[in-house]
């Protein structure tokens, strides 16, 4: 049975899982697509095989026999005109877990691993379909429920880059959070590459306001990363519940982020730059302690256009302009962050995209001090100079930022670089209890052999 392309265009365009993409996307797809006929009875799949096409039924139907626990027929699952299968097996890079059997003579469309790689590899929306394909395979009853040794126990939301599952750790016995790469950026070479030469510094993160990351894991085409699942609520949604955020608030989260920065822009050969610093990447527990999320999960340096797709609210000008980049981004993201927490809304807003890059790019910023009055001359002064459009110009030193950014109850500790400092507040505790808490924390670094000091500080001192 022959069929054209522009009929084989006119099939996908009702499949279900393809019926959204754009019209010169379907077209791509029918040029790719080869005809196959089966006869009734006939194979389609044979569980056990390396999955190495996706078949779109187009007439007839065939039946998936998924086996059993002793191998027989466990269950047997229809297919008609406008399904497909085998795109599981053809994404995880797995055997096909069933056979199948064409009930009728049937006729199908089929992509090999080639031509279905580079379908992935040129449109990022194709892409998109089957991450989300592969998503609601995931962590459901009767589908994927593992990756490495973790077992994955729910979905816990989903962004641009990464869908992020809840998962168990047998081992450790403990939550973790598990996050998949989608297949825009598995199948883009350029991302992976960099993605690929950061994953080992990026799990070697070790700060109090990172996020742990775990291990890399390769599988079903993607990359899972398993890190700690965090309890609490990013900034983005307290910022909407809230508005602005008052002086102290403010400098509180800021002094922390600006830790965790510091920290990451001189850690390994060349350090980390974060590159998509914005409140839905920071994380706020009950007690105010923050953690900065997506470490490497941002787009590649110098590509414009995915940099964009990311937040251009908070794009610094040299990403926006595609010039080479640093840390320095960084820190105009806090800038912009600043400004929002405090006066409750961007810099910048515009009605179209083009409009909001060429404001960031060009423009120049309102002053913080009309939105935010009562603000000091060194707070306004780190907005103005994290928001400056040349790198060159803007502040950038890390011990000049984190002191303008230190809390003002914050005690002076005056640490020396190989010190490590443990504050504990006693409030409504009685001085004998907390004295006995002391000298069992004092008798126990004595036991270690740790040499330590203890200060007791009160209120009012």
């Amino acid at each position: 049975m022959l069929i054209d392309s522009d009929e084989i265009a006119l099939i996908l365009s009702g499949v279900k899982i393809l019926q959204d993409l754009d019209v010169d996307i379907i077209e791509d797809i029918a040029n790719q697509s080869s005809v196959i006929e089966f006869n009734q009875g006939d194979m389609v799949v044979r569980a056990g095989d390396v999955g190495e096409r996706m078949y779109i039924i187009c007439n007839g139907k065939v039946e998936v026999q998924i086996p059993g626990v002793n191998g027989e027929i466990g269950r047997r699952v229809e297919i008609k005109k406008g399904d497909v299968v085998g795109e599981i097996s053809l994404l995880m890079k797995s055997s096909y877990s069933a056979d199948i059997v064409a009930l009728t003579d049937t006729t199908a469309l089929y992509l090999d691993r080639p031509c279905f790689q580079g379908l992935i590899e040129k449109h990022p929306d194709f892409a998109e379909v089957m991450s989300q394909l592969m998503t609601c395979r995931m962590a459901q009853n009767g589908g994927i429920n593992q990756v490495g040794k973790y077992e994955l126990r729910g979905k816990l939301g989903e962004g641009n880059m990464a869908t992020v599952f809840n998962a168990w750790d047998p081992d450790l016995e403990r939550e973790v959070a598990v996050k998949m790469l989608k297949y825009k950026l598995a199948y883009n070479e350029d991302f992976l590459g960099q993605f690929e030469r950061e994953a080992k510094i990026i799990a070697s993160l070790n700060h109090p306001n990172i996020i742990n990351v775990f291990e890399i894991i390769d599988a079903f085409s993607t990359r899972f990363i398993i890190m700690e699942k965090l309890y609490g609520v990013d900034l983005s949604a307290r910022l909407a519940v809230s508005g602005a955020f008052d002086l102290a608030q403010t400098r509180d989260i800021l002094s922390q982020v600006a830790s965790a920065l510091h920290y990451a822009h001189n850690h390994g050969e060349k350090g980390i730059v974060h590159r998509d610093i914005k409140p839905s990447n920071i994380v706020i527990d009950d007690y105010g302690n923050i953690k900065l999320t997506d470490f490497g999960i941002a787009s590649p340096p110098r590509d414009k256009e995915t940099n964009i797709q990311g937040t251009p609210s908070y794009l610094a000008p040299e990403i926006i302009r595609g010039d080479v980049f640093d840390g320095r981004a960084d820190i105009y993201a806090m800038g912009v962050m600043a400004f929002h927490m405090l006066s409750g809304s961007l810099p910048f807003t515009a009605v179209t995209l083009a409009k909001m890059l060429q404001m960031q790019a060009e423009h120049k910023p309102p002053d913080i001090r009309r939105s935010c009055p009562d603000i000091d001359d060194e707070f306004a002064r780190f907005i103005d100079g994290a928001l400056c459009k040349d790198p060159q110009d803007r502040i950038a030193a890390w011990e000049g930022i984190r002191t303008i950014l230190k809390p003002l109850n914050q005690l002076d500790l005056g640490l020396d670089p190989d010190e490590l400092a443990v504050v504990i507040r006693f409030r409504d505790t009685a001085y004998q209890q907390s004295g006995q808490i002391i000298n069992l924390m004092k008798k126990f670094l004595d036991e270690e052999g740790i040499n330590h000091e203890i200060k007791i500080h009160r209120g009012g001192d």
